[in-house]
């Protein structure tokens, strides 16, 4: 009694051992799989699968979801990849049958299950050797082959699937000869191993759209490319078609075809929100940063922490803006030598030349392009009011002084390009100052009353952060 439990309790340690050494990966993406998450279940057995390739636990999770997501072909490949690097696993022949019943094809899917070891009479063989009456070609047949009930269902079941000789598929046959056709039929290797090949083609889907997915998993893009064609024509407005429409076109390099397809797929339930990834990278080729910028932000506003971009994309702004800050740096340094022209007396403030130069003296995101000197004004202390002045100080963090002098220098007689760049900065300060909704009116200005001008972009792009941080003022930390 002891014993058996002493053995009892080694085998409950083994299997929490083997609990506890489960990949925690395998568990997150278990609950992301709950969550209906499929793609970034999928992205945690990616990660197992980079590390070792031949990961069976990973490749049969993969599968399940792959179930889950309808995607037969590629549900079938993964199972056959998981009993292939652990031909024991028997959930990964289970799996694959049932991928072939779900499909109506019941032979197929006997196949499959007929595959696996356990299902196997020629290991029972193998045990019983005692009752050999055969010539040496079938040296060890087991008694429970000779039962007609089991050779009738499948008499090639008796050959493992790993056997390398011929000689033991002929085994089981010398018995059956009384209820079967001659052995020689059955011993030939030849009919047997075949099998799993004959069932490749199957893997092919019939549907336009989850054939034109495999086909472009293999990298066969000119020929997913009619695949999305016909299933637009049968179910037009088809937003998955329109996805990988786009994504085939972005990999083909027909980026106006790319951009017009990946608009359309935004709409796609699955994986809309990688569609704002894919044009920001179509915008990237073609050097219209704003809108690269704007469609990597909103793909960083869906995805979730982990998504299979976002790294990526952080990166890519994390590049653009450090782009922006060597620029902006560069121009200071060929402004620093004239800084003091901004501090200088009011004559020389005065003269097109100074005010010219002190005026490029601005933040490199709302630099102005090409703007004329302004008209001396004299503040309520006798001092010069400029833009250049008025930038200096917000440089300086004096944002109060600088908003006054931006509202003094908004009631003199401004051309236009000043007065919208007067706004602008206004808007900058205010926000800068967490006043949202008086920065929202300045940017408003901006965009409705100069929308031609050279930095409308800019302050359409500042409206849109100032009213989402007006919105969701509460959640933002105290300025200091």
């Amino acid at each position: 009694m002891n014993k058996k439990f002493s053995l009892f309790a080694i085998a409950c340690l083994f299997a929490a051992s083997q609990a506890m050494a489960e990949d925690p990966r395998i568990a997150q993406g278990r609950v992301f799989e709950s969550q209906g998450n499929y793609e970034m279940a999928l992205g945690e057995y990616r990660a197992m699968l980079a590390e070792d390739s031949k990961n069976s636990e990973a490749y049969l999770a993969a599968a399940n979801v792959r179930v889950k997501m309808k995607d037969y072909s590629g549900a079938l490949a993964n199972y056959r990849l998981a009993y292939k690097f652990n031909p024991k696993m028997s959930a990964a022949y289970e799996g694959a049958a049932k991928v072939y019943e779900l499909l109506g094809d019941k032979k197929r899917a006997e196949a499959e299950r007929a595959k696996d070891p356990k299902n196997m009479p020629a290991e029972e063989v193998a045990e019983a050797p005692a009752k050999v009456a055969e010539p040496v070609e079938a040296p060890k047949p087991a008694p429970k082959v000779a039962e007609p009930a089991e050779v009738k269902t499948s008499p090639k079941v008796a050959e493992p699937v790993e056997a390398p000789k011929p000689v033991e598929a002929a085994k089981p046959v010398e018995k059956v000869a009384e209820v079967t056709k001659p052995a020689a039929k059955v011993a030939e290797p030849a009919e047997v191993k075949p099998a799993p090949k004959a069932a490749e083609p199957a893997e092919v889907p019939t549907d336009p759209f989850e054939k034109g997915k495999a086909l472009f998993a293999q990298g066969k893009y000119n020929e997913a490319a009619p695949m999305w064609r016909e299933v637009l024509k049968k179910t037009p407005g088809h937003a998955g078609a329109y996805f990988y429409a786009g994504l085939t076109r972005f990999e083909l390099g027909e980026y106006d075809k790319a951009e017009f397809n990946l608009k359309k797929g935004l709409e796609y339930k699955e994986e809309g929100n990688d569609a704002n990834y894919y044009l920001a990278c179509v915008y990237q080729k073609s050097n219209k940063t704003e809108l690269e910028k704007r469609f990597l932000n909103n793909y960083l506003k869906k995805a979730a922490p982990n998504a299979k971009f976002r790294r990526k994309a952080e990166n890519r702004l994390a590049e653009m803006e450090a782009a922006k800050a060597e620029a902006a740096a560069a121009k200071d340094a060929e402004l620093a030598a004239k800084a003091e022209a901004a501090e200088a007396p009011a004559a020389k403030v005065a003269e097109p030349a100074e005010v010219k130069t002190a005026k490029a003296d601005v933040p490199a995101v709302y630099r102005p392009a090409k703007a004329e000197e302004p008209a001396p004004v004299m503040d309520a202390d006798g001092n010069v009011l400029s833009i250049a002045g008025a930038v200096a100080k917000f440089r300086a963090g004096n944002l109060e002084e600088a908003l006054q002098s931006y509202k003094s220098l908004l009631e003199t007689q401004q051309n236009p390009e000043e007065r919208y760049f007067t706004l602008l900065q206004m808007g900058n300060i205010y926000r800068e100052m967490r006043d949202f909704h008086s920065a929202v009116t300045r940017y408003r200005e901006v965009v409705q009353q100069f929308p031609d001008s050279d930095w409308a972009t800019e302050a359409e792009r500042a409206l849109e952060d100032a009213v989402w941080l007006e919105k969701h003022a509460g959640e933002l930390p105290r300025r200091k």
